[in-house]
């Protein structure tokens, strides 16, 4: 079951960056077809699929957010790259802003996508402090 799990949560991964990149040519382009239904909608089923897989996930591996700074950095870039997507597809007046925007939620999907692959760090809970710090200089960094 884990792994049936595993492979629809990378799946859903690749489906929100696709919906992503198809909703960002769209809006630089000033298209119409930004409004359809199913380019507004699918990605916000996308995100709640994504964010039941990560559950179900870290409770079967036993790292929880908060608590595993591996878990941690996983659901921080998550939000990131959610925040970074949302401020190039709505919040963004400019092209300039948008394309920054884009290029930042390609950098959290990169960094989150590299972290998942990271298994030295998933198992090391020696020092949770090291991830902690980091999530904390870079909320200042943004801040």
């Amino acid at each position: 079951m884990y792994m049936i799990v595993k492979n629809i949560h990378l799946t859903i991964i690749s489906l929100t960056f696709i919906f992503f990149i198809i909703n960002f040519v769209l809006t630089i382009k000033g298209s119409d077809k930004v409004n359809n239904k199913i380019l507004k909608i699918g990605p916000h089923i996308l995100y709640t699929l994504f964010i039941l897989t990560f559950i179900y996930l870290v409770s079967v591996i036993n790292l929880y957010p908060f608590v595993n700074g591996w878990a941690s950095s996983k659901l921080g870039g998550f939000v990131l790259y959610i925040l970074s997507i949302t401020f190039a597809l709505k919040w963004a007046k400019s092209t300039v802003w948008r394309i920054v925007s884009f290029i930042s939620a390609v950098f959290w999907f990169v960094m989150s996508a590299r972290l998942g692959y990271a298994d030295h760090l998933k198992v090391n809970n020696q020092d949770t402090n090291v991830y902690i710090e980091f999530g904390q200089s870079m909320l200042t960094l943004i801040c």
